[in-house]
């Protein structure tokens, strides 16, 4: 049996999701050479997969939102 690491998981879980909108986005009859901009209303995601995939992706990257400062890479920057 494999054994995944966290990181790994939260990789296959975006990848999951990004592979569902392309399907969808396909289904729906979009040119399989473009690709939609990933803006809400043209990603093909739900409201909740959206967030979903918003929070792995900060995960991924080792982004983290503390009340009102970004944490990332060691840096920290104030949210405005």
């Amino acid at each position: 049996m494999i054994q995944f690491t966290e990181k790994q998981q939260t990789e296959s879980q975006l990848q999951a999701l990004m592979t569902l909108a392309k399907e969808r986005y396909l289904a729906a009859g979009g040119d399989p050479k473009r690709c939609p901009s990933g803006r809400q209303g043209d990603d093909f995601l739900t409201d909740e997969e959206r967030r979903e995939a918003l929070l792995l992706m900060r995960q991924s990257a080792g982004v983290q939102v503390m009340g009102n400062e970004v944490h990332c890479q060691g840096r920290v920057w104030n949210i405005s």
